[in-house]
């Protein structure tokens, strides 16, 4: 009789994916004589555990590969859970103590790296390499290394329950919006091809700009930070010119700085000639507020393995460590533009996606916000962020991006990370992580994967479009001479919009599958009260592309509801003003607006964003 992993490995094997959360719904149907219960224990920095049970079945009972695959199950869930809220240790049990308690510690120590230095840790153990990150910026340097043992059972489970805190989401919503007429203030969303930034002067929303970039390509910090610091110079000089009439003549040398499509030259000469012309001036905003696509913890950029630092992470001409703590450190940078007493907010681009839904919808519909809104970003990754219903953030990860969500297709496991047709993350090379399945990368991937057989014309057109490029054996996405990553995606969307594309229909709506499947992961892990998942970025700005995401989601889990930031978004006037100014849309501004909110909100006090409901930082929230 076939074993219970059977049917999982001969799908993966033929290509199709296998859900995670399809495998831990089926495990979960076994007979107890014929498997094991096993307990994850995870500790938060004060020591408080939170309990993960995963049944599995026995291994001594399995082939290799079925073997090889329950294993790479509980590989995953290990990761995805760490990857999520953290800690700083794992202990391991079961009933019985049986053997495989010692097989799967072992396998989890080795395929972490526990015992490793950061720089030598696999893929897996990256996921440690930001929980040590995030424990030192709490902590201090004496937070410890990451531990990992077997335990007798049953361990100690978690106690902790979400303080009741009735209301005070609504508060910080409030907060947000309150006072704005009589400050200036700066929000920038920093994104993996783009930096958009708003002003608002004194209660209306005076500049929005756009600038374009490849991160991923950059090999020292500074060439991250030293962008993003220009352009609130840019910003800071554009407010003199609307606050100060004697300040007239820097229209025309900020303009071309200002002007969409503006490189850094253009933009650090526009911004010479203006301090020239006003050198020493005063002016500082009350509050700057930034998202930034990495674990942030007290306005610390600590995560660190994402695909924007890869190169500088790969650059064996530094010492990584003390160049990423310089990042780290941009909030400290930034309050130099800050007036005495005012704020600096910085959040991970998902949060911030999640406070800016929350303060949207509660201006409009305050008791649809009650549970909390959790909230995802697609564009170059997906991001993930949570609001709960204290109107706190929680100071967990919430890498989600990195989550597995597919133990199977095989046959794309062969292809390197930086192919269009690869499953394998690329900073960590995981398969089947959501990097490659949420974001622009999964369309290109299912483009690259059905269009060859469904539309051999269309796809052909890829390549006259250079959209794609053939090196070597591999297929890419060209970002230089001219980086080709958004035209290709807008192309494949506008094709969906026809609804005569039946191929491309077929990706965005397993966009929603995979969506569903995160769900259900965060569901696992989280247990948030917020059920709907509010969708922000540039896979969103266009209605069918997002209808199609709908469909494929319900496929999976009926009761999702996904809602997206578009115009109906819109409920600050803030918001109001950006769906009413040509050539910028909510979908695409929305978390730039949203920092303005966040940058206010922190003038009203310290953040409620950082220590949460469940206890100090450090703690995890409770399920």
């Amino acid at each position: 009789m076939n074993s219970p992993c059977h049917p999982f490995v001969e799908a993966a094997e033929a290509g199709h994916p296998v859900y995670m959360s399809a495998v831990r719904a089926a495990f979960a149907r076994l007979d107890p004589h014929t498997s094991i219960d096993v307990t994850c224990s995870f500790l938060g920095l004060d020591e408080a555990p939170r309990a993960f049970d995963l049944r599995l079945p026995r291994l001594e009972r399995l082939a290799e590969a079925e073997h090889r695959f329950v294993t790479e199950y509980f590989l995953a869930a290990v990761y995805n859970i760490l990857s999520t809220i953290g800690g700083s240790a794992l202990h391991v049990s079961a009933p019985g103590n049986p053997p495989e308690v010692s097989h799967l510690t072992r396998a989890v120590t080795k395929a972490f790296g526990v015992e490793r230095a950061r720089a030598d840790r696999p893929g897996y153990g990256r996921a440690i390499n930001v929980a040590e990150r995030m424990n030192e910026a709490v902590q201090g340097a004496g937070a410890g290394r990451f531990r990992c043992k077997a335990v007798q059972h049953p361990p100690a489970r978690s106690v902790t329950s979400r303080a009741s805190a009735a209301g005070r989401i609504l508060e910080v919503c409030r907060e947000a919006v309150s006072g704005l007429e009589t400050r200036t203030l700066c929000g920038i969303d920093v994104g993996g091809t783009d930096i958009k930034l708003a002003l608002s002067v004194r209660g209306s929303v005076a500049r929005l700009v756009e600038y374009d970039w490849f991160p991923a390509s950059f090999s020292r910090i500074d060439q991250l930070i030293d962008p993003i610091i220009l352009l609130v110079r840019l910003l800071r000089l554009e407010a003199i010119r609307m606050l100060e009439p004697e300040a007239a003549a820097l229209r025309e040398v900020l303009e071309p700085g200002l002007a969409h499509g503006a490189d850094l030259e253009q933009i650090a000469l526009s911004v010479a000639r203006g301090e020239q012309l006003c050198p020493g001036h005063p002016f500082r905003f009350d509050a700057i507020g930034l998202c930034f696509p990495d674990v942030v913890v007290h306005d610390k950029i600590v995560g660190g393995e994402t695909y924007k630092t890869r190169s500088i992470r790969e650059n064996r001409a530094m010492d990584y460590e003390p160049e990423f703590r310089r990042l780290s450190h941009l909030d400290d940078v930034l309050r130099a533009f800050v007036r005495p007493g005012g704020a600096v907010g910085l959040l991970n681009d998902g949060p911030m996606a999640a406070f800016t839904a929350a303060v949207e919808t509660a201006a409009v519909d305050p008791a649809s916000v009650e549970r909390g809104v959790f909230a995802h970003t697609l564009g170059t990754e997906l991001g993930s962020g949570w609001v709960d219903e204290a109107g706190a953030i929680p100071p967990i990860p919430l890498e989600i991006y990195n989550c597995v969500i597919d133990l199977g297709s095989f046959p794309e496991r062969a292809y390197g990370p930086d192919d269009v047709r690869s499953v394998n993350n690329f900073n960590t090379r995981i398969p089947g992580t959501l990097q490659k399945y949420t974001s622009q990368s999964g369309v290109f991937r299912l483009a690259a994967k059905y269009l060859p057989e469904a539309n051999p014309a269309l796809f052909q057109e890829l390549f006259t479009r250079g959209f794609l490029v053939e090196d070597g054996s591999a297929l890419r996405v060209p970002t230089e001479p001219k980086d080709m990553r958004k035209p290709f995606l807008e192309f494949l969307m506008l094709r969906a919009e026809t609804g005569t594309e039946p191929a491309v229909e077929r990706i965005f709506r397993e966009l929603g599958e995979f969506l569903a499947v995160a769900w259900e992961e965060t569901e696992f892990i989280l247990a948030p009260q917020a059920r709907e998942r509010v969708l922000f970025g540039r896979l969103v700005k266009h209605q069918r592309c997002f209808a199609l995401m709908v469909e494929g989601a319900r496929r999976v889990s009926p009761g999702l509801v996904l809602g997206v930031a578009n115009d109906e978004l819109a409920g600050t006037p803030f918001m109001r003003a950006l769906k009413e100014r040509p050539g910028f849309t909510v979908a695409q501004f929305a978390q730039a607006i949203g920092a303005l909110h966040y940058a206010n909100h922190r003038l009203q006090g310290p953040p409620a964003a950082t220590a949460g409901a469940a206890g100090p930082a450090g703690s995890f929230p409770a399920r």
